[in-house]
C-alpha cells in the first residue's frame, strides 16, 4: 500500500456514521476524541484513535501531517439547494416586502424571479461563469465541499440551455463538487402566451440535456399561481424517461400537492414544504424521499420553517440547504442554516449537522459518496475553531471554521479559499 497523502491526528472526529436519519430527535453523536484521519488519492483510507491510526500507518516523504489541536473535525457539508447561478441583486424587492407586498405579488408584477431573468440575460457568459464561481467559493469558506447549483433564471427554452452551457464552465477544474439541476419550470415567462407548447418545448429539452450531459437532475417550482401538481407530474415524466433524476419545489407559500406528488413519483426530494400538509410529509417517508429545510429563506420571507417536530412525527428523513438566491435568501451559510434550523425550527443540534451532511447527501442521491467521514468516502471535511461541533449553531453569524478540506485538498482556511480556489475563479 502506498503512503498517504494526508493524516489529521488529534481531532474530535464526529463522523456522523449513525445507521439511521430519520429525524427521531437524536440529541448526542459519536465521537472520537484524539482520532485521526488518513486520506490517500482523495478518499478516506482509514479513521480511529490517534495512536492507533499512525501505528498502523506508514508514512511517506511527502505525506502532510495536521495536528488538529483538539478541534472538531466534521464531514463537508452537502447544500443540496441553490440558485447560485444568476447575475444582478434584489434589494428593492426586500423593502417591498417590509411594506407588505407577498412573493407572488412581486413576481405577478414582473419583479421576483422575472428581474433576475432580466439581469442574467444582459451579461455575458465569461462575467456570468466567474461571478457563480466567487458564490461557489463563498460557500465554500463556510465548509460546502458538495453545492448543488440549479438554473431557472432563464425561463425559455433558449436561455435554460444558455445557462446549462454557463454551468459547464462553472464545472471545469472546481474544487468542489457541483451536481447540476434544470429547473426550466420556475416562473412563467414574460410573453409567452401558449402554455402548452411551452410546456411541451420544456418537455422536450430533456433527452438532449442528459444526452449531452448537461444536468443530473430536473427541478420544478410546484406551487399555486406558478405550476401546478399536473403541470409538475408530466415534466418530471419527461424527466425520468430521459434518464435524470426529479426533484420539486413543493408547497413552499400555499397547500399544493406538492410533497404528496413527491412521494407518489418517488423523488430524490421536496424542498422548502412549508405549507406542506401532514398526509404529504407521510406520503414522503414511505417513498423515501428527503424533506430539504431551507430555513434561511422562511426566515428571509418572515414565514414560520417546517417544525422538527412534524418531521418526526411523519418520520421523514430531513436535510438543510442555503436556498442562495438574490431574491429570498442571499446567504452562502450552511452554518448559518443549521443554527436558524435550531432556533426556528426546532432541530437539535445533532439532528442540524446530519441534515447538513447525511441527509443533504442523501437528496442528492449522493449518500454513498459523501456526508459522513468513514473509510471510501470522499476525503471532504472540515476543522472548526473548537472542539465542539455545536458551535455551529452557537455562533450564529459568524464563521467557526478553521479549515476546509475537499478531496483531500485544502480550499480554505479562516474564512480565506486558498490560492488554488481563487486562480479557478479566474481561469
Amino acid at each position: 500500500m502506498s503512503a498517504p497523502d494526508l493524516v489529521v491526528f488529534h481531532a474530535r472526529l464526529v463522523p456522523c456514521a449513525e445507521a439511521e436519519i430519520a429525524m427521531g430527535r437524536v440529541k448526542e453523536l459519536q465521537t472520537i476524541d484524539d482520532g485521526a484521519l488518513v486520506v490517500a488519492g482523495g478518499r478516506i483510507e482509514r479513521i480511529g484513535r490517534t495512536e492507533e491510526v499512525l501505528a498502523q500507518t506508514t508514512l511517506g516523504p511527502d505525506t502532510t501531517l495536521l495536528d488538529a489541536a483538539g478541534r472538531a473535525l466534521v464531514p463537508g457539508f452537502v447544500d443540496p439547494h441553490t440558485h447560485a447561478l444568476y447575475h444582478g441583486r434584489r434589494i428593492p424587492e426586500m423593502q417591498m416586502r417590509m411594506e407588505g407586498k407577498g412573493y407572488l405579488e412581486i413576481l405577478d408584477a414582473g419583479g421576483g424571479i422575472q428581474e433576475t431573468v432580466r439581469a442574467t440575460a444582459s451579461v455575458d457568459d465569461e462575467t456570468l461563469t466567474k461571478e457563480t464561481r466567487r458564490r461557489i467559493a463563498a460557500a465554500a469558506a463556510y465548509g460546502t465541499t458538495t453545492v448543488e447549483v440549479k438554473t431557472g433564471y432563464g425561463l425559455t427554452p433558449e436561455r435554460e440551455m444558455r445557462l446549462l452551457r454557463v454551468l459547464q464552465q462553472v464545472r471545469r477544474r472546481a474544487p468542489v463538487e457541483i451536481y447540476r439541476t434544470f429547473l426550466g419550470l420556475h416562473a412563467w415567462p414574460l410573453g409567452v402566451e401558449d402554455r402548452e407548447e411551452h410546456l411541451r418545448a420544456m418537455d422536450g429539452l430533456l433527452s438532449d440535456v442528459k444526452k449531452r450531459d448537461l444536468a443530473d437532475a430536473v427541478d420544478v417550482f410546484c406551487e399555486q399561481g406558478v405550476f401546478s401538481a399536473d403541470d409538475t407530474r408530466r415534466h418530471l415524466e419527461a424527466a425520468r424517461a430521459a434518464g435524470l433524476a426529479i426533484r420539486l419545489h413543493a408547497d413552499e407559500l400555499r397547500p399544493s400537492d406538492g410533497a404528496e406528488l413527491a412521494g407518489e413519483m418517488g423523488a430524490l426530494c421536496a424542498d422548502h414544504l412549508l405549507a406542506a400538509t401532514d398526509e404529504g410529509l407521510r406520503a414522503m417517508a414511505a417513498n423515501s424521499v428527503v424533506a430539504v429545510n431551507l430555513p434561511g429563506t422562511a426566515f428571509f420571507l418572515h414565514e414560520q420553517a417546517l417544525s422538527a417536530a412534524r418531521q418526526r412525527e411523519a418520520g421523514v428523513v430531513s436535510a438543510l440547504a442555503t436556498d442562495h438566491n438574490p431574491g429570498s435568501s442571499p446567504t452562502f451559510s450552511l452554518p448559518m442554516a443549521m443554527a436558524l434550523a435550531m432556533h426556528r425550527a426546532g432541530f437539535t443540534p445533532a439532528e442540524a449537522l446530519l441534515a447538513a451532511t447525511r441527509g443533504s447527501a442523501q437528496a442528492l442521491g449522493l449518500q454513498g459518496s459523501r456526508g459522513q467521514i468513514a473509510p471510501g468516502l470522499r476525503a471532504d471535511f472540515v476543522l472548526l475553531d473548537d472542539p465542539d461541533y455545536r458551535i455551529l449553531m452557537y455562533s450564529f453569524g459568524m464563521n467557526p471554521v478553521h479549515a476546509v478540506y475537499a478531496g483531500g485538498r485544502l480550499i480554505a482556511r479562516s474564512g480565506r479559499i486558498t490560492e488554488e480556489v481563487q486562480a479557478w475563479i479566474d481561469s
